[in-house]
């Protein structure tokens, strides 16, 4: 049973991040409830003690597990003696009557049940325990006391004394007060200090309460919250729902609700101007610890009652101010008037250094339009992008654009600005909002190149068509001059035409890009241009592109600019060519609230890496962040992506149910919208699931939806990661022919010089395709090179097609070395339908003999059991002997000889005879339960 005579709002009741303390808290009350004891919890304003309180209660009370009785502090009572004791008691004074005189007396006088004259503290504190021994005679009591610091003084002293006296019995007394404040609980109480929390702990508490808000924004909330619970649920409460989705710009420091200015309200309004006016620049100088000289160094007498009253702290030393908390930072310039807050950022902006801080505090200060300002934005967010803070650069383009007079220029560079929203910070909402009002200053916009890449990338992010996105991009580059063109709108419109012919999946769409980099190449960076051929067409990238790639993958390693990154990146995806560093930096950028967008291209990068490396741990992981990432700011084409590698890796696995789920999702979003790509992605995992099932002619046929065997089409992408898939394909459905017409095209292209990995698979198919007399030292060179162990998945496939090309040499010991070897690297990587595989063709070597039954039966050979077990199954001959690589007729001898070893006379009799091997030890039990015999 819990007393409780104070509401709390649902905000207050949301614990998170509490785990520790209580873990603590349990302990108390475990020994509370034995042998009595107090706990006093401290913590700033808003941190979670009230929280903590109800939720002990909540636990303590459960199943009436513990009489629970509960009061408040509340300033108005503080001089009203024993208010709060009659709050704590008034719940049971029905069980008054039990106690003895003088006791009853003392404790109805105290309460105000009876009239009579105010006892004092120690004769109170001595009847209350007495009764609270009563009370807790057939459970123990625990007495919460919230906002300690406001209880009546009167009320405080009792429960002090009492506090002390606990000892022997099961009565417990938590109390909580804000720090710095007098607890009247002496220094034997137990003592839990409540910190902020940690970021993650904070991002899930705002995730949960404020669940429409921009990674971006949310990021923002973090960080003004500084860990505190209460203000990160406050502070969405003021936001706009542009502010909400990353459409409008956010203020310098976030609002306050008044639940969140009222604690520093009064002290902040204490102070004298000058010092009201020395903390205003402080609070909007934008950085952490803020410099003493040569402003505040001047009248650094006034920050004295500042820190008096625990506001800011002053290191001399290094002469910096900072604030005791970043709510105190948001309060102050809060509580400041608009025009106090102008001459504010008038100041600061004439002694800034830096660049884009000396432009914000212009852009703050001014009042109406003002290119001065609007022109140093404009730098500052350029300034801000090449440092790699995508959101920032938004924010001053989009203020730039509000203090320019001219139509027509505002339009544009509200355009940019929604541009790299919808492309890299990931957020497609306040794209639109930025797009409909660069159309309200200029309805001309809509044809201008600027918003033609705006609004594609919108579409081609969203769930728009595709063709509409291309037909748009290929007008507005059909009508710029690259002799004038805004090289800026130019990039962008070429960037998102080559995402647009890339998702598309046509090699029709692709002329208007190749035309666009010959015509604008002057002006593009040159990782676009060179995408032409490495993202483009990357079957024909010739030796000059991929050594200028490599050279720009040398230089951007080190680069911040999220764009550039990324555009080296997407032209060396297909090459195997990948800044690797530089894109976790992207990806790291994002996961602390920037560049949502760009941080989702990056996982896609590096989670294909890993695939291909063999780390599919690693790969899942990230193509999984990527999807959570893309649904929740709403990017399905971004999210295929992701797919694509969790689809290869669950074809890998024989995870049919990841498989099928993830191609649904990816064609049910595709074909509507024309996104014909995602069918030879689809393709492509699906022929990778077929061929590690042995179903070698389903395989064969998926990979003909990529390419034709022989073929590297134009413009085909996908093409370039199968050569070594097709090849194994034919070659196990039998198709030779076609197996070596697919490895001459690919050594046409020089497909081997394009990177290690190419070479690696080209050295593969060779192998694969080579006849018996000259398959073995083309193997051998394959396996024993130090670099093949780069690509464990491809390595093992090449070591499972050597062993089975030994085994069927009748060479049976060399076979199980390298058939053991595949089975170890698809057992690490969970590849179970490879392991299988390769398994059961270690078994038809003989690796495991069976032992004899006692009855002396006839034997199997090796052979004829793994046969006979695959028949068992319900294979036909032809796809037993497509697995084995032996003729329908050849598995039909075996059977026959098979059946009246195992005595039975049909197929169907297979299983039951079967029915019971061991396969740990390698033997089968009939029907009968005797073991069979295998030679």
């Amino acid at each position: 049973m819990s007393y409780s005579f104070h509401g709390r709002a649902a905000v207050d009741q949301v614990l998170s991040g509490r785990d520790e303390e209580m873990g603590t808290v349990r302990r108390f009350l475990e020994r509370s409830s034995r042998s009595g004891g107090s706990c006093r919890v401290s913590g700033e304003p808003g941190i979670g003690k009230s929280a903590l309180l109800d939720q002990v209660a909540e636990t303590a009370s459960r199943d009436g597990a513990w009489l629970v009785l509960r009061a408040n502090g509340f300033e108005y009572e503080a001089r009203l003696g024993f208010a709060g004791l009659n709050q704590l008691m008034l719940p049971v004074t029905d069980s008054l009557t039990s106690l003895p005189d003088p006791h009853r007396g003392v404790v109805s006088a105290a309460l105000g049940v009876e009239a009579g004259a105010p006892p004092n503290q120690l004769l109170v504190a001595m009847s209350l325990l007495v009764w609270l021994r009563r009370l807790s005679r057939p459970r123990p009591v625990l007495l919460i006391v919230d906002d300690l610091q406001w209880l009546d003084r009167a009320s405080a002293i009792t429960l002090s004394l009492v506090a002390r006296r606990l000892d022997g019995l099961p009565v417990g007394l938590l109390a909580a007060h804000r720090s710095g404040s007098e607890s009247f609980l002496d220094e034997h109480t137990e003592t839990l200090s409540l910190g902020p929390l940690d970021d993650a702990d904070a991002v899930q508490l705002v995730k949960r309460r404020s669940a429409r808000l921009h990674p971006s924004v949310r990021r923002r909330v973090v960080q003004e919250a500084g860990g505190n619970p209460l203000a990160l649920v406050e502070l969405p409460r003021a936001l706009t729902s542009g502010e909400e989705r990353g459409g409008d710009r956010l203020p310098v420091t976030l609002r306050l609700t008044e639940r969140l200015r009222g604690p520093y309200a009064a002290r902040i309004d204490a102070l004298a101007p000058p010092t009201r006016r020395l903390l205003l620049l402080a609070a909007l100088d934008g950085s952490d610890g803020v410099p003493l000289a040569p402003v505040v160094t001047a009248g650094a007498a006034h920050l004295a009652p500042a820190e008096e009253q625990g506001l800011v702290w002053v290191d001399h030393q290094a002469q910096r101010l900072r604030f005791r908390h970043p709510l105190v930072r948001a309060a102050t310039v809060d509580l400041a008037s608009p025009a106090e807050r102008r001459a504010a950022h008038r100041q600061l902006a004439r002694l800034a250094v830096d660049p884009a801080l000396r432009a914000m505090h212009l852009g703050e200060a001014a009042l109406g339009v003002d290119e001065r300002a609007a022109v140093a934005l404009l730098e500052a967010g350029r300034l801000s992008l090449a440092r790699g803070d995508v959101v920032q650069a938004i924010t001053h383009m989009v203020r730039a654009a509000e203090l320019t007079a001219e139509p027509r220029e505002r339009a544009r560079r509200l355009t940019e600005a929604a541009y790299l929203g919808a492309s890299f910070s990931g957020s497609l909402a306040a794209a639109r909002t930025l797009l409909e009002r660069a159309r309200r200053a200029d309805p001309d916009t809509t044809n201008t190149l600027g918003a033609a890449a705006a609004a594609a990338a919108h579409l081609l992010n969203s769930d728009g068509d595709i063709d509409t996105a291309h037909r748009m991009l290929t007008a507005a580059l059909a009508d710029a001059d690259p002799r004038s063109a805004d090289p800026v709108a130019v990039e962008a419109a070429v960037t998102t035409l080559m995402a647009v012919c890339t998702v598309g999946g046509r090699a029709t769409l692709w002329a208007v890009f190749d035309d666009a980099v010959v015509r604008f190449s002057g002006v593009l960076p040159r990782a676009l241009v060179l995408s032409a051929e490495t993202v483009g067409d990357p079957a024909r990238s010739r030796t000059a592109t991929l050594d200028e790639l490599d050279t720009l993958v040398e230089a951007v390693d080190a680069d911040a600019h999220p764009v550039r990154v990324l555009q080296v990146g997407l032209a060396g995806q297909y090459v195997d060519r990948l800044p690797r560093a530089a894109v976790e930096r992207v990806v790291a950028g994002a996961r602390t609230g920037g560049a949502v967008a760009a941080g989702a291209n990056g996982l896609i990068l590096l989670a294909g890496n890993a695939y291909l490396e063999g780390r599919w741990g690693d790969a899942d992981d990230l193509a999984g962040e990527c999807v959570d990432w893309c649904r929740e700011n709403g990017y399905p084409t971004l999210e295929w992506g992701a797919l694509d590698v969790r689809m290869r890796i669950a074809a890998a696995r024989g995870d049919r149910e990841l498989l099928h789920a993830a191609h649904d999702r990816m064609r049910q979003g595709a074909v509507p919208r024309r996104a014909l790509a995602v069918r030879t992605l689809t393709a492509n995992a699906r022929g990778l699931a077929a061929l590690g099932e042995a179903r070698f002619d389903d395989a064969y046929a998926h990979f003909l939806d990529v390419a034709a065997p022989g073929q590297f089409p134009d413009h085909g992408q996908v093409g370039l990661w199968s050569v070594l898939d097709v090849v194994e394909a034919a070659v196990c459905a039998g198709r030779v022919d076609e197996a070596r017409a697919h490895l001459a095209a690919a050594a046409d292209l020089g497909l081997r010089e394009i990177s290690p990995r190419l070479r690696f698979f080209c050295d593969a198919a060779a192998a694969m395709t080579a006849d018996d007399g000259f398959s073995r030292s083309a193997f051998a060179r394959v396996v024993a090179d130090p670099a093949a162990t780069t690509w464990p998945f491809h390595l093992a496939r090449v070591e499972l097609a050597y062993g089975d090309r030994l085994r069927r040499g009748r060479e049976m010991r060399q076979a199980r070395e390298h058939l053991e070897r595949a089975i170890e690297l698809f057992e690490a990587l969970g590849a179970t339908p490879w392991r299988e595989r390769a398994a059961a063709s270690l078994r038809s070597t003989g690796r495991t003999r069976r032992r004899a039954d006692a009855a002396g039966g006839s034997g199997l050979t090796p052979q004829e059991y793994e046969i006979a077990r695959l028949a068992a199954s319900g294979l036909t001959n032809r796809q037993i002997g497509s697995r084995l690589f032996l003729s329908p007729r050849t598995v039909g001898g075996h059977l026959y000889r098979v059946f009246p070893k195992l005595g039975i006379t049909t197929r169907a009799a297979l299983r039951d005879a079967l029915t019971g091997r061991d396969p740990e030890h390698g033997h089968a039990v009939s029907s009968t339960g005797s073991a069979l015999r295998v030679t």
